[in-house]
Parts: C-alpha cells; sequence; structure tokens
C-alpha cells in the first residue's frame, strides 16, 4: 500500500478547515481529522479564555466532567509557558503538583501543545497526547497547520461578525431601525394604571343599632330582598320589659295616690299642697313609661327603604352586644352600583374627570367593563391590609346588565397620552430621582 506524501494531506486539512462552515464543524477537523496528518491518542482543544470547546472522539464536552476540570488545572499552567507560537511539548513528569499524580489517569505520558495565534492574539490551544514522542518533522507540520487553524478560526469569526451587522446594522436597514426606534419613543400612548376594584352600591342606607344593647334574632337572611317596613332584626328587650313594667305600676301607684289626694282635698284644705307635688309625681312616671314605651318599640328594627340585606353571616351577630351607632347591614339597590377602586400612591398618575375606567372581573375577564371616573379622593387613607390608598369611584357607562355586588377584580384606569419612551421610563426614573435625592 502507498503511503500518501504528508504535504497532500497538510493541504487537504487546510482546505478541510478553510471550508468549514460552522465552528462546530472546525472544531472538529482541529481534534479529530488532524489525526491524518500526525497519529496521536487524544486531543483537547481550549479556547482564547481557556475554556475547554472540544475533545476527540466526543461530540460536545461536559464542563462538570472530572477530565474537563483536570483539563482546567492543566491550561492555568501551560498556557503562560508557551511565550512564541512554536509548539511545546509537554509531558507527565514536568507537569506542576495537583496535576501531575493525575497525569496517568487522563493523558498519555507524550503531548504537544500547539498555540494557534494571529497578529499576536491568540486564539486557542490545541493539545494532542500519545504515547511516543513527537518527531522534528511532526512538530514542523503541526506548527503549520496550526497557523492555518488560527486563519480559518479568525476568518469563521470575522465572516460571522460581518454577516450580522450586515444583515441588522448596515446601509438602510440600519437607518430604518434607527428610524423604528425613535419614533416609537416619540410615539404618544395612553398613560394608565392598575388598582383592584370591587362592586360596590350607589348611596346605600346603612343601618345601625338604634341603642346598647344584645343581638337577639334576625328576620331577614343576607342578602334578601326586602321591602320598606319590613322587620329586619330584634334586639334583646327582656331588661326594657321589665323596667316598662315596674315603670307602669309606679305609673299606676302615683296615680291612685293622686285621686285619693284630691278627693280628701275637697273636705281638707291641707290636702291641696300635696295636688301639684302627686301631679308631677304621676308626669315623671308618665314620662318614663312612655320613653321605655318608645325604646321598647326602637328595639324592633325596620327598613326604610326596599333593596338588598348585605351583611355577614347571622350567626356571628346573634348573642352580640352592640353599641349605639354600631352598624349591622346594609340596604342598597341591587341595579345603582358602581366601581370602588383603591389606587396607591406610587400608582398615581394624573386623571382628568371622567377618565376612562375599564374593569375586568375576576369572574369574567374576557367581557370587560367600561366606566367613567366619578370621584378620585385627594388624600390617601389607611386600608385593612395596613397600607395607604386613594379612593376612587366610577360609574359604568356599558349598557349591558350591572354585574352583582361584591364583585372583584382589576380597574384600568386612563390618563393623558405621553411619548412612548416616558411611559417606559417613568416609574424607573422616580425611583433613581429618590435614590440619588
Amino acid at each position: 500500500m502507498t503511503a500518501v506524501d504528508p504535504l497532500v494531506i497538510l493541504l487537504e486539512l487546510s482546505q478541510r478547515a478553510r471550508q468549514a462552515a460552522t465552528p462546530d464543524e472546525l472544531r472538529f477537523v482541529m481534534v479529530n481529522e488532524t489525526h491524518g496528518l500526525v497519529p496521536y491518542r487524544q486531543a483537547v482543544l481550549w479556547d482564547g479564555r481557556g475554556k475547554v470547546t472540544a475533545l476527540s472522539g466526543i461530540p460536545l464536552p461536559d464542563a462538570q466532567a472530572p477530565f474537563v476540570a483536570w483539563l482546567h488545572r492543566l491550561f492555568h499552567h501551560h498556557s503562560h509557558m508557551a511565550p512564541t507560537d512554536r509548539p511545546s511539548v509537554v509531558t507527565g513528569p514536568l507537569a506542576p503538583p495537583g496535576v501531575r499524580e493525575e497525569w496517568p489517569e487522563w493523558l498519555p505520558e507524550q503531548a504537544l501543545l500547539l498555540p494557534m495565534r494571529l497578529d499576536e492574539r491568540v486564539l486557542g490551544w490545541l493539545l494532542l497526547a500519545r504515547e511516543s514522542p513527537f518527531a522534528a518533522a511532526e512538530g514542523e507540520l503541526l506548527h503549520h497547520l496550526a497557523g492555518v487553524y488560527a486563519h480559518a478560526w479568525s476568518c469563521r469569526a470575522r465572516r460571522q461578525e460581518r454577516a450580522w451587522r450586515q444583515g441588522v446594522f448596515s446601509g438602510w436597514k440600519k437607518g430604518a431601525l434607527v428610524a423604528m426606534t425613535v419614533a416609537l419613543l416619540f410615539w404618544r400612548v395612553p398613560l394608565t394604571t392598575l388598582a383592584p376594584a370591587e362592586i360596590v352600591p350607589i348611596r346605600p342606607e346603612v343601618v345601625r343599632a338604634p341603642m346598647d344593647g344584645v343581638v337577639m334574632r334576625f328576620h331577614v337572611q343576607p342578602n334578601e330582598v326586602i321591602q320598606t317596613g319590613q322587620p329586619l332584626f330584634d334586639l334583646d328587650d327582656t331588661t326594657l320589659k321589665s323596667r316598662l313594667e315596674v315603670a307602669e305600676k309606679g305609673l299606676a301607684i302615683a296615680e291612685s295616690e293622686y285621686l285619693v289626694t284630691s278627693q280628701l282635698a275637697l273636705q281638707d284644705p291641707r290636702s291641696k299642697a300635696q295636688l301639684a307635688i302627686l301631679s308631677g309625681r304621676v308626669e315623671e312616671k308618665r314620662l318614663e313609661a312612655e320613653g321605655l314605651r318608645e325604646l321598647l318599640t326602637r328595639s324592633r328594627v325596620k327598613a326604610s327603604r326596599s333593596g338588598i340585606a348585605l351583611f355577614s353571616d347571622l350567626q356571628n351577630w346573634i348573642g352580640r352586644p352592640v353599641i349605639t351607632g354600631e352598624r349591622i347591614l346594609t340596604v342598597a339597590d341591587a341595579g345603582a352600583v358602581e366601581i370602588e377602586a383603591w389606587l396607591s400612591p406610587g400608582d398615581l398618575i394624573p386623571l382628568a374627570e371622567n377618565a376612562e375606567t375599564t374593569l375586568y372581573l375576576n369572574v369574567d375577564p374576557l367581557h370587560p367593563r367600561t366606566a367613567r371616573l366619578r370621584l378620585l379622593a385627594y388624600e390617601a387613607t389607611a386600608r385593612p391590609d395596613g397600607g395607604v390608598a386613594h379612593q376612587l369611584r366610577a360609574t359604568l357607562t356599558d349598557a349591558s346588565a350591572p354585574p352583582r355586588l361584591g364583585l372583584k377584580g382589576i380597574a384600568r384606569l386612563q390618563g393623558e397620552r405621553v411619548p412612548s419612551g416616558w411611559w417606559m421610563t417613568r416609574r424607573p426614573m422616580a425611583l433613581v430621582r429618590q435614590w440619588l435625592g
């Protein structure tokens, strides 16, 4: 069998490297097809930063593998020992401590390190290892081939960079991209903000405790439709009834004493002096009884308007002591509803009167409801969650049926139109301004 001239193989590898379509193909040629010129058992390729990018016989090196970690330590030592572009012999006995002990486990004894330089810049290192030493002629061939590899590597990198620039940032495309970017930054868009919202009644009537007492019973259920004059709840009237019974008996005794004294006054002039006192006592007892009857009447609270009774579970109210003026329930019209939202001070934007508002209900987010801003509180108030927020009220404007009371969602409020650049940088600029002072 006729041996192939090494120069022919060198020319074929040079052409193969320059015609490589991708960086991966070029790296494959370096670590695998170089074997056709100079035999070796293993090949390793590092890039300019010392990362293992290719290994012979392996499609993709694992950065976490022990062999790759050991090669990193080997590179850290020998990359500084190649000041020229000439190949350097690397052997296990000459390796530094920490690398020498594991050399027989990972590589053959003899190795040749080829720095791939171009214009005083190292693009990478190619290490070829085998059991027998490398001859001088083999070193010359590999030195020439390393220069070819470096040139192909550099051309491939410049070709990719040039293609990227030509494809995106060259000629009229670059100008069009810049013009489009500027136009987008100055394109005016509405300034919007989001706030948690809820469906609440318009002008509801709050029913409060008329006096101190204990809730004894409810005559309605939560969310029940009620009519004007319908009993809502009763306060415990046991004490009032006892006091009224005592007051009525006292009134009867006072009236009897007044009647007896008035009869005696017809015969005894001295009894006339007691009539005024007894008359005042009768009037006092009568007023006391009438007051207790009024309180007893007020212990049963009735509805002053029709609507829906809104309150929590009645089991939480029965037997609960209340004070005068404490809120018990609310009577509202189910068809007269509006949006109540709470906007934090950090999300507050300039909002005009009747600003456009869109409500996205949690139960039906695909069908938003339109509204107009009616009220925006100037002062932020404390919320049950511990934060502070501005109260907003918006009137629904769509013609669909009003949503059910108590439904929650997100309200999007639309302010004035501003450039999109300002829309994107408003919040970051505010945070930076607060941080810089």
